[in-house]
């Protein structure tokens, strides 16, 4: 089962520049009210800025941003509540909140899907500040927890007046632990002091059916002892439950343990979910509770969370641009050097220069695997002397592989196909494979330009062609632009854009030779259009990302048969 929320990109592309000035818009606004103190207006303004961007989202149903910015609006009216006193718990969460925001919306763009459990926590820290309640981590996905299907471990008859005559120790235990965790949530020690207090509950509840919470709270902090769960504000909100159940049971005796425990039941099983800890005992409830096997694991949040705090793409993108023409300026030092078979003293110290400094640069990215490699080469450019001949050849090829992969690895990081992660854990064969794709990115960006440029031709030729009451001089050479564009596609084995080019060519030469125009010419124009437009959006999401969906086409296949020329199914080219 997936966390993930699969979405239209290319409808995000289409305003993503309007939603990021309207959140920047609205910061500033915030930025302004909190040092004027009281204009209403303002707080208005920037109230109403991300009510806009909510409602932008959950239009192009992105559920973890949409649930964000809502909660950013619902934060913003109380702090402009004159009755309400502003906290500096709700300032600080809003602030954190204008910077996770478009950090998560580039993360989305990067990954090709949302994952609304990254921003829960962003989301929880602004209702806590409000003290509403939290939202639990599974909100806004498909999961639905069972918390009847789980049948306790343990047969033994409930001692509950044991139980109740030694709560009182095991529940201080549970708070010197508890307390320890909120100082320190890294300290192992602390978690097994809860585990000694929870497991000697469960033990005393025997088959009572409230053993069945402590059970899944012990396997919880075995996993959190583990450090195989990460200790967020609502875990820490459910560790404090589960304090709260022994003080009801101290203070409530045996009517204690009627007390509803449905929701941190199911809080506890999603992070049993959720952990990589390998335990029996873990394994075993996820059977009995018929728990789905999910694509993410806790660990794998953890590093998304952490990568969402890195630098922006834009800084991103700016550091990129630096770094690609220091590439080609020491690439071009090389090939000198190769053409003469020796590298001049001067250009040998801006070459050893310019790779320093890239070196130096690569840091700023968190790309400590590329700088690495990057540094071990300039250690070899440094033992060349002026003059450099003998093997340089051999020097020169390795150079330029280095520098060719370095500029691979950081197109692949601008074009989102390649995380930081990724490229800190390269290997050999993975630097060689940066290096092919690279290459072959390039040529693949060149024929998608080219097909896009001719496409844009044949939509301005038929404008004119209509514009001029059919004049058949204007679409003259369309047939060319369509059959450079059917050639890209082809190459590119987008075999089923092909084709509908190829029927968009042969209907546009049976209308240019035809000779009675009227009416029904120009609604079959019309219709024509929207394969053309569903064509262009297909383009556009070929450039955005590699796996299309080929179901955009079925505007135009569909546009196609209507006007009588059906879209043939595309022949696989043979080997030869």
């Amino acid at each position: 089962m997936s966390l993930k929320v699969s979405i239209n990109l290319g409808s995000l592309k289409l305003i993503q520049d309007e939603l990021s000035f309207a959140i920047k818009q609205s910061a500033s606004d915030f930025e302004t009210y909190m040092e004027s103190g009281s204009d209403g207006d303002l707080s208005e303004s920037c109230k109403n800025s991300m009510v806009q961007v909510g409602g932008a989202f959950r239009l192009l149903e992105y559920p973890g941003a949409a649930m964000i910015a809502d909660e950013m609006a619902t934060l913003i009216s109380a702090i402009a509540d004159p009755v309400r006193k502003t906290t500096k718990a709700m300032v600080d969460a809003l602030t954190h909140a204008y910077f996770v925001l478009p950090r998560y919306i580039e993360y989305v763009s990067h990954c090709q899907s949302e994952l609304p459990i990254l921003v829960i926590p962003y989301i929880n820290e602004m209702r806590v500040s409000r003290k509403e309640n939290l939202l639990p981590e599974y909100h806004s996905s498909a999961i639905t927890m069972d918390v009847d299907s789980g049948v306790s471990t343990v047969a033994a008859d409930a001692d509950i007046k044991l139980l109740l005559a030694t709560l009182p120790r095991l529940r201080y235990m549970y708070q010197t632990g508890l307390v320890g965790i909120l100082k320190h949530p890294g300290s192992g020690p602390h978690y097994l002091f809860m585990s000694r207090a929870v497991v000697r509950i469960a033990a005393l509840l025997g088959s009572h059916p409230q053993a069945e919470v402590w059970h899944l709270c012990a396997l919880v902090l075995d996993a959190m002892a583990a450090e195989k769960l990460e200790i967020t504000l609502n875990r820490k909100r459910d560790l404090a439950s589960v304090e709260k159940l022994m003080r009801n049971l101290v203070s409530q005796k045996e009517q204690g343990l009627n007390q509803d425990t449905e929701q941190l039941k199911k809080n506890l099983l999603f992070m049993l979910m959720l952990t990589t800890h390998e335990a029996t005992s873990i394994d075993t409830v996820r059977q009995l509770y018929s728990l789905p096997v999910l694509d993410i694991n806790d660990d794998d949040i953890v590093a998304e969370r952490i990568a969402m705090h890195g630098p922006s793409q834009e800084t991103i993108e700016a550091v990129i641009g630096v770094l690609s023409e220091e590439l080609r300026n020491a690439k071009d030092i090389l090939e000198l050097g190769s053409q003469n078979n020796g590298i001049e003293d001067e250009d040998l110290t801006l070459l050893k220069v310019t790779i320093a400094r890239v070196a130096d640069t690569l840091n700023l990215l968190n790309l400590h695997g590329p700088q690495d490699i990057l540094k071990a080469q300039l250690d070899e450019v440094n033992r060349w002397e002026n003059g450099f001949c003998g093997a340089a050849l051999t020097g020169f090829i390795d150079a330029a592989d280095t520098l060719l992969y370095i500029e691979g690895a950081l197109e692949g990081l601008d074009r989102r196909q390649l995380t930081v992660a990724e490229l800190n854990q390269a290997t050999e064969l993975t630097r060689r494979k940066i290096i092919a794709g690279s290459q072959l990115a390039q040529a693949e960006q060149l024929v998608i330009e080219e097909a896009q440029t001719s496409l844009a031709l044949v939509k301005r030729a038929i404008t004119s062609y209509v514009d001029s009451n059919f004049d058949a001089t204007h679409v003259a050479n369309v047939q060319f632009a369509f059959n450079t564009v059917r050639g890209g596609l082809y190459m590119l084995n987008y075999l089923r854009a092909a084709a509908v080019v190829q029927s968009c060519s042969a209907f546009l030469a049976q209308q240019i030779d035809e000779k009675n125009l009227g009416e029904q010419h120009q609604q079959s124009l019309e219709t024509f259009a929207d394969a053309l437009i569903s064509l262009e959006y297909y383009l556009i999401e070929m450039e955005n990302r590699k796996d299309v969906n080929d179901d955009i086409l079925r505007v135009a296949e569909d546009s196609l048969e209507a006007l009588g020329y059906k879209v043939e199914a595309p022949v696989e080219p043979q080997d030869p």
